[in-house]
């Protein structure tokens, strides 16, 4: 079971910035990473916006290719 801490600042505590720093340093870089996609997701879902999105994957789909041949 894991164990979940809470805190409760007052919203002029400073304190909570350095907390909340220290959280996301400690935090390993592929967590990072799975936190942003899902936050991705999520505003593509709310704002409907998967067309957008699915258009901007066909141009960056482009880029790594030009790039991963100019490695070539």
């Amino acid at each position: 079971m894991t164990e979940k801490h809470v805190e409760r600042y007052n919203l002029k505590d400073p304190k909570q910035y350095v907390d909340e720093v220290n959280f996301w340093k400690s935090i390993p870089s592929e967590k990072k990473l799975d936190i942003l996609q899902e936050l991705r997701e999520q505003y593509i879902r709310l704002y409907n916006k998967q067309e957008l999105y699915n258009e901007s994957r066909k141009g960056l789909r482009r880029i790594y290719k030009i790039a991963k041949l100019s490695q070539s």
